[in-house]
């Protein structure tokens, strides 16, 4: 009886196999009730305030910055599923229960869905027990599971599994259905992030290509694109509402964009309709749609052409982003970032597909390894400039790589002399996790000490952890300034308020606080008193500040790190904890002139 559910379900044995390895890896930080990182602690934040009553079209961190709070750029769309386990939950479990629930159990039925998803995208090329070595192999692809494990709540998950559906619908034969289901997925794949706008754009120029060279193709083309507008129409109003028609922002779906879509739909879906017979009318409707396209976008969004980031303080710019490593080129990375993200299922399913196009192409369906190539190495080349891109990556990559490893395996069973036998099936495991294979051989000769983690930066546990940052609930509510990625966790333990996060919507608020630190101790406290600093914490050794310091040696900061602050900072200490905390005594109560 058993064997016959595992035979009918396999992905699903597959997936809860997965999620109880992933569910153990994950517990202590399970336990804690608090996500990985300043995203998804953050997108926790707004998640407890739309469910305290704040309004579903009001996004703003009224806690961040005061008094010019800006709303943040992440729709809803992620806290819906979250939201209704936690109002399903807490009769039952409590609200804090609940809530470490949704948060566990949500990014593992996304993680389900890609995994089913990677199975069926796989069986349209290669036989059954290759797709289901693929659904399997998704466990080891690190990107991928790093970005879909338990407390992993921001929005790169579903984008992943936005990323899959899209590809997935591209080999539907019913073109009219397929074409739909395409439209409205890439509609809320760039509803959640416009950083599904690359492959967004290389799936539709696939599309455009089809048509041009085969006038059949032309039908799941119209349907993507009338499906895509009417999608993204609904889901901008439905999420931002009729307020936010006027305001263009750069690094979410504004007016702008949809304005931009519809002209350039209003040109070549007729064209399309009308099916011209020739290829050259067919290439000068779709250059005028784009020209349409880009044209209106220039004129109603001028300030959007030169990227997501245009309107950021170059402040800002300068010392933050070009220090978020998720955003920058792989060859930017610490070596053992590059091997990690790129030494699993990307390698081996770049060498996989290089092998099949040379050696056993003709095995195939050349249409359908065409389309999975195309979108696996338009998906490697965003990954390569963006990192966090890798993940998506790594999702295409999985049915080359379950090919490799079943061609491996299979080859392996084949030697007579039972201990090669044994040792090449063995190998086969470097086929699977060649990168972290590979760190852990070089670190275990070479003696390297860590390279994270409080043990390698010199700070103790008790610093930044979660016990710690709450302990300043013990101070009056106040305005903190703290490091941008301590924000998103005291605004989650604490009532304070924080000057700064890692979120660039609040550029201004992160351009006061990086000069604060940059900036004379006179300066300093200017900047403090005009928005009503209350506390400045710090911890020791933190990589924020010791870029300020190491920039800046005179500056405000280099005096905090030294123990020279000057005499209206007063030193707080908190219990068990290794927080520096100042507070900072005011002009009108120290009679300074």
């Amino acid at each position: 009886m058993i064997a016959k559910w595992v035979g009918r379900f396999p992905v699903f044995w597959i997936w809860l196999a997965v999620c109880t390895v992933l569910v153990l890896v994950s517990w202590g930080q399970i336990q804690t009730g608090i996500g990985w990182g300043p995203d998804d602690q953050l997108r926790q934040v707004q998640l407890r305030d739309w469910l305290a009553g704040q309004s579903w079209f009001d996004t703003t961190q009224y806690r961040i910055g005061e008094p010019d709070s800006q709303p943040m750029h992440w729709p809803r769309w992620n806290e819906v599923p979250l939201a209704l386990v936690i109002l399903l939950l807490s009769p039952v479990l409590g609200t804090g229960t609940g809530e470490t629930v949704a948060m566990t159990a949500v990014p593992l039925i996304a993680l389900g869905l890609a995994i089913w998803l990677v199975a069926k995208i796989s069986s349209q090329l290669f036989d059954r027990p290759v797709a289901l070595l693929a659904a399997a192999l998704t466990a080891t692809a690190v990107p991928v599971v790093m970005q879909l494990r338990p407390m992993r709540i921001d929005h790169h998950g579903w984008q992943i599994v936005m990323a899959l559906l899209v590809l997935w619908t591209m080999f539907w034969p019913d073109r009219r259905r397929g074409g739909i289901a395409m439209g409205a997925a890439l509609a809320l794949w760039l509803s959640i992030s416009l950083e599904g706008l690359p492959l967004s754009v290389a799936f539709v120029a696939l599309l455009a290509w089809r048509w041009v060279i085969s006038l059949d193709e032309g039908k799941r083309l119209f349907w993507t694109l009338l499906s895509f507008l009417v999608t993204s129409g609904g889901l901008f109003l439905a999420s931002q509402g009729f307020i936010s028609t006027i305001v263009n922002y750069c690094d979410a779906v504004s007016p702008g964009h949809l304005v931009a879509c519809l002209a350039g739909g209003a040109i070549v879906l007729p064209a399309i309709h009308l099916a011209p017979q020739a290829v050259a009318a067919r290439v000068i409707a779709l250059g005028l749609a784009g020209a349409a396209a880009l044209g209106v976008f220039y004129l109603s969004a001028p300030q959007c052409t030169t990227g997501a980031f245009s309107s950021l303080d170059p402040l800002v710019r300068d010392y933050w982003l070009v220090s978020v490593r998720e955003g920058l080129p792989i060859w930017v990375q610490p070596w053992k970032t590059s091997m990690t993200l790129l030494g699993g299922a990307i390698l081996v399913g770049l060498l996989s597909l290089v092998y099949i196009a040379l050696r056993r192409r003709r095995e195939f369906d050349q249409e359908k390894l065409i389309l999975l190539a195309y979108a696996f190495l338009w998906a490697l080349a965003v990954s390569l400039l963006v990192q966090r891109a890798s993940a998506v990556a790594a999702a295409y990559a999985l049915p080359f790589m379950a090919w490799a490893v079943h061609q491996a395996f299979v080859a392996a069973r084949k030697v007579r002399s039972p201990l090669v036998r044994i040792l090449a099936t063995a190998s086969v495991v470097f086929l699977i996790m060649p990168g972290p294979l590979a760190i852990s051989v070089i670190n275990s000769f070479g003696n390297e000490p860590a390279s994270d983690g409080a043990e390698a930066s010199g700070t103790t546990p008790l610093c930044d952890s979660a016990e710690s940052l709450a302990r300043l609930s013990i101070l009056p509510r106040s305005n903190i300034v703290a490091p941008f990625d301590f924000g998103p966790e005291i605004l989650l333990l604490t009532d304070h308020n924080v000057l700064a996060t890692s979120h660039h919507r609040n550029s201004s608020a992160m351009s006061d606080q990086i000069r604060l630190f940059i900036s004379t101790p006179a300066e300093a406290r200017t900047i403090l008193e005009s928005r009503s600093i209350g506390y400045i914490v710090t911890c020791p050794d933190e990589d924020e500040l010791q870029i300020y310091r190491e920039r800046n040696p005179e500056s405000f900061v280099a005096d905090l790190l030294s123990d020279k602050s000057p005499d209206w900072l007063h030193p707080v200490h908190i219990r068990d904890s290794q927080l520096q905390v100042w507070r900072i005594v005011r002009k009108e109560l120290r009679n300074d002139p």
